[in-house]
């Protein structure tokens, strides 16, 4: 509160201290002190409620032999960042045999798949850490290959040649739920490895919008391409579990609402006192030049 203000409202004091209406200002003045006061606790974040002992990231993917499962401790304070989790034991059963994953840097375990994908058939990731046992289930769904007329994002031709796009980041009223990464220009491929860019997804939904009251952020990404510049898309079938859990989680983040939930209460699929979602998926890639694109 400026030194002046306070000054100039002493002296007003002092010649009207018996008029009603200055005490009623003086009042005023009272509240607008408090309200300068800052008050730390306002700008602390509560403790959370719930602590967990791990989240799971990545699974299984049958684009490239190369597998991909991050395992970190979350961070429980706005000043720390997630921890990884070192010295885990962690196998994936595709119902035929077992897959061992090394860790081959911090939190980050992989391994190699050389073996046909087992179609609608359940995948089982099994952690052991800690003296503790932690396992998920997913289901290999079959990706619907990539369609012209199905593609989620809008491309305009410009009047001097060029292509104009917009990828929304959420498409509803699709048959079939999925993730999609479309790369182009100094949009990096996709690569399972990258847990870091998840910024480069994309989602389409087979449930509907959320109601007024969530209501939709416009979250979108936009390009400017020439004709013969390449544009890479990648879609990633998503089961129907992983489908209602990101759901969930987006109810939280990007459609944030009157009536929402806690976000740590979108439950994943992994047993235990854990966060994330353990999944599986099917890839499908078209490249296209700009110009065949309607």
């Amino acid at each position: 509160m400026p030194s002046d203000f306070i000054h100039g409202w002493l002296i007003a004091l002092k010649f009207n201290m018996k008029q009603p209406s200055f005490i009623f200002l003086l009042l005023l003045l009272q509240l607008l002190l408090v309200s300068c006061k800052k008050n730390s606790d306002e700008l602390s974040f509560a403790a959370p409620m719930r602590k967990y002992d791990l989240a799971v990231e990545g699974g299984i993917n049958t684009r490239f032999p190369g597998q991909y499962i991050r395992l970190t401790k979350p961070a429980s304070s706005p000043d720390s960042l997630p921890t990884p989790i070192r010295k885990a034991v962690v196998t994936v059963n595709d119902g035929k045999s077992d897959l061992v994953f090394r860790e081959t840097s911090a939190g980050i375990y992989s391994a190699t798949n050389l073996k046909e994908p087992n179609y609608n058939q359940a995948y089982t990731l099994t952690i052991r850490y800690n003296n503790q046992i932690y396992t998920a289930v997913d289901t290999l769904r079959q990706v619907v290959n990539i369609i012209d007329d199905f593609l989620p994002f809008s491309v305009s031709r410009t009047a001097d040649g060029r292509y104009n796009g917009t990828i929304p980041k959420h498409t509803f009223g699709y048959l079939n739920p999925n993730k999609w990464w479309i790369s182009y220009g100094d949009i990096p491929v996709w690569n399972p490895a990258k847990f870091e860019l998840v910024q480069y997804y994309n989602y389409t939904h087979f449930l509907g919008s959320p109601n007024s009251l969530y209501p939709l952020t416009n979250l979108k990404r936009t390009f400017d391409l020439g004709s013969e510049e390449i544009i890479t898309i990648y879609k990633i079938s998503i089961s129907a579990g992983y489908a209602k859990y990101l759901y969930g989680v987006f109810l939280e983040t990007d459609w944030n609402g009157l009536f929402s939930s806690v976000p740590v209460n979108s439950d994943g699929n992994i047993s235990g006192n854990t966060q994330g979602y353990f999944s599986v998926s099917d890839v499908d890639r078209r490249l296209y030049r700009m110009k065949e694109l309607k």
